[in-house]
């Protein structure tokens, strides 16, 4: 079992807990609620091309038990049919060789934490904003209903334990004890760079310099 610190590791995880809390009095915060746990977010009405998008959210959990999120950066899904962006907190899977660090929330606990995401790069975009459709905004969170599998990585100092063999180990018992918060969708304006046209080349183009009249 190999130990992972947070230099080795630093773009895998975010940066998260103990954070600003998530402003309740803001009319684009989503709510997700699901088996005795609320989500809260604040998230961005833009996302540009290529841009990470900055996330912060709220974890209550009202159960008399305790749960567990997995520090790690999150992954988005675009669904074409419906134009929708949904950004995946957590995981429902360990990895296949590191385990993540686990942030566990206590029975009637709060805790808010903040992340990135890179979602515009998932989106069918167009030059046109008329013809590019309107685009909605989701999260899922992910977190283990039953801690007592995981306490080996509940609240560790490291960002990780690369340990093939037990991740191999928990896996099943991971995908068993998952289970997921949806928040609600909300619209989101997509930000794209216009194409470099002729016009733009020449406008690069140094002008000439006329010859001097003798």
């Amino acid at each position: 079992m190999t130990r992972i610190g947070p230099s080795v590791l630093l773009l895998l995880f975010l940066t998260a807990c103990a954070t600003t809390a998530v402003n309740m009095s803001e009319p684009r915060r989503i709510v997700g609620t699901e088996s005795s746990v609320r989500i809260d977010a604040e998230i961005s009405d833009e996302l540009r091309a290529g841009a990470p998008l900055g996330i912060t959210y709220q974890i209550t959990n009202q159960r008399s038990t305790a749960i567990a999120v997995a520090d790690i950066l999150p992954e988005t899904t675009w669904d074409p049919e419906t134009h929708t962006v949904t950004v995946s907190i957590g995981s429902e899977v360990p990895g296949l060789t590191i385990l993540p660090r686990l942030v566990k929330i206590g029975p009637g606990e709060k805790k808010s934490f903040t992340t990135t995401a890179r979602v515009a790069r998932l989106m069918a975009q167009s030059s046109d904003p008329r013809k590019t459709p309107l685009t909605l905004l989701r999260l899922k969170v992910n977190f283990l209903g039953d801690t007592e599998p995981f306490v080996e990585l509940i609240d560790i100092p490291e960002k990780g334990i690369a340990d093939a063999k037990r991740a191999d180990e928990l896996f099943a018992v991971w995908l068993e004890r998952n289970e997921a918060v949806y928040t609600n969708a909300v619209p989101v304006q997509v930000q794209v760079r216009r194409p470099a046209t002729e016009s733009d080349a020449e406008r690069r183009v140094p002008g000439r310099r006329g010859r001097g009249g003798g």
